[in-house]
């Protein structure tokens, strides 16, 4: 029977997983964290990756996990975020409107505000549903142009 374990213990675990091992979806984290003795829902281990700002990206036989360290920089999690999670894009004035897979909008969202752009003035993502403000509607269309760049480059990555 698995224990309950500290934040700080499981999230370094979580690394070690990782770094040892192609882990593509967060079952397959949790089955590997079973085989360490911890004990991990879903929700815990969604919260964990996006604390420890660890990327899915693409990669041969689909796509997997990696550590910040080996993680791509900014621009490349977006390219990485965008080419498994994106699925539309629409624009009403300063608001830019992005569709994703499910559970993909965080991923995307934090991939996007890890870029830092002047441009925006915040984002909120739920599940599959990204609303971003841009600072004007050319901000927007900018914004657009730069997400839709980084899809080009997912599309001849991937």
């Amino acid at each position: 029977m698995s224990a309950p374990i500290a934040r700080e213990s499981r999230q370094s675990a979580i690394l070690d997983v990782l770094r040892t091992s192609p882990v593509q979806t967060q079952a397959q984290l949790a089955q590997e964290l079973r085989r360490r003795r911890i004990s991990a829902t879903q929700a815990t281990i969604s919260r964990d990756l996006r604390e420890l700002q660890v990327a899915r990206v693409p990669a041969p036989g689909g796509p997997r996990y990696l550590p910040p360290a080996e993680a791509p920089d900014p621009e490349g999690r977006l390219v990485a975020a965008l080419s498994s999670q994106l699925r539309s894009l629409e624009v009403v004035g300063s608001i830019l409107v992005l569709r994703t897979q499910p559970g993909g909008a965080p991923v995307v969202a934090a991939a996007l505000d890890g870029l830092g752009l002047e441009q925006v003035a915040g984002s909120v993502a739920g599940d599959d549903t990204i609303f971003v403000l841009a600072r004007s509607p050319g901000g927007a269309r900018s914004v657009e142009a730069r997400i839709n760049q980084a899809r080009e480059r997912g599309a001849r990555w991937g």
